[in-house]
């Protein structure tokens, strides 16, 4: 094995630019040798290249890997990223992927969430330059969902599985290394929000009694998709009791109808991630998905005195008898399915009207 000369540094850029570790040996062209992951973690640290957590080193060998499983060239651009106007090429954004310990088999579904963050609809700058809380979160749909065993069930938006914990990091990475949301410079959030390391879960399709959210949205129920939100952490509804749709939905509505959120003052989209005891509650009484988003936006109000209190004023075209709806249709409330055993349902508040979630189906090479 190569001994490498500890003052040769190792930079970021030897590790990029050519298939060696470091300039300190024509030898090491011959052995690879993985430069010391502590060293580099601290490096990219000390750069503001990292989430804080430790990283895998994005040798060329290991983002050249993320090539096989994309149509795209490595300097083609999938999207130009605000605040600093990065250029997320495909290259950047396997060296990201790498970086947080991704599998190459994930580099479709990161290139679908960079496409859909990336879109005018989501309003990436405001998402980032805000002091709002609000973070990006994804939900993975369809057949890859099982091919690359994302969690669905117990467990989806906590630890413990690398797909749905690796492809959010990788999202924020690219987030902070393309894109310049770096906290502090380019993302202004007054507190942050964990849901800023990694925000990703999938639907539990098999124990939903709808259709998926992506099949909702106009895809084939045989597509894969990755839908992208701006929205905070989830708030968990805890409800063990109520057996008739009106009283679930009633605490899930009671929950969510908070002065202070984004939408109060600002009516937009509202993620509510429902466990399939709670779906299965309001189905078995003939319930279907537009009947739940339908009951849950007209529900949904918070008197007007206390709405007007946030960062914009409130337009008074929104208040009906005194009261303002924190979604502006039904279709503003996106019902997703998943976890496991549990009476339990799960609220997140978006960035009121300033952002428009992005379902993009996932293209495989």
């Amino acid at each position: 094995m190569v001994k490498i000369d500890k003052s040769c540094g190792c930079l970021i850029d030897d590790l990029l630019d050519d298939n060696r570790l470091c300039g300190s040996s024509e030898e090491d062209m011959k052995v690879m040798v993985d430069p010391d992951p502590e060293r580099v973690s601290l490096e990219f640290y000390e750069k503001r290249m990292t989430d804080g957590l430790p990283i895998i080193p994005p040798t060329r060998g290991r983002v050249e890997k993320f090539y096989r499983y994309t149509a795209r060239k490595p300097g083609d651009v999938i999207a130009t990223l605000p605040p600093r106007m990065g250029i997320a090429t495909v290259e950047k954004v396997a060296v990201n992927a790498v970086m947080a310990g991704c599998i190459p088999q994930m580099m479709p579904l990161l290139e679908s969430c960079i496409e859909g963050i990336g879109r005018d609809e989501f309003n990436l700058a405001g998402i980032n330059a805000t002091t709002h809380p609000v973070s990006v979160a994804v939900v993975v749909n369809g057949p890859v969902v099982r091919d690359l065993n994302f969690n669905p069930g117990a467990g989806c938006l906590g630890p413990g599985n690398l797909p749905g914990a690796s492809l959010g990091r990788a999202l924020r990475l690219c987030l902070m290394n393309i894109a310049g949301a770096v906290p502090g410079v380019g993302d202004h959030a007054t507190m942050g929000s964990p849901a800023k390391y990694t925000y990703c879960l999938a639907e539990n399709e098999e124990e939903s009694p709808w259709e998926p959210l992506h099949v909702e949205r106009g895809l084939s129920g045989e597509d894969s998709a990755v839908t992208l939100l701006g929205v905070e952490a989830p708030h968990n509804v805890n409800d063990h009791r109520s057996q008739r749709p009106e009283d679930l939905l009633d605490t899930i509505i009671h929950t969510a109808s908070t002065a202070g959120c984004n939408n109060s003052h600002v009516p937009g989209e509202l993620l509510v991630i429902m466990s399939p005891e709670h779906a299965e509650t309001l189905a078995s009484h003939g319930w279907t998905r537009d009947d739940v988003k339908n009951y849950i936006h007209e529900g949904a109000v918070v008197p007007a005195e206390m709405a007007d209190r946030g960062g914009r004023k409130l337009d008074e075209g929104l208040i009906v008898d005194g009261m303002v709806h924190i979604t502006r249709s039904p279709a503003d409330v996106v019902l997703v399915v998943a976890g496991d055993a549990g009476r339990h349902t799960m609220i997140a508040h978006g960035f009121g009207g300033s952002s428009e979630s992005q379902t993009v189906p996932v293209r495989f090479p």
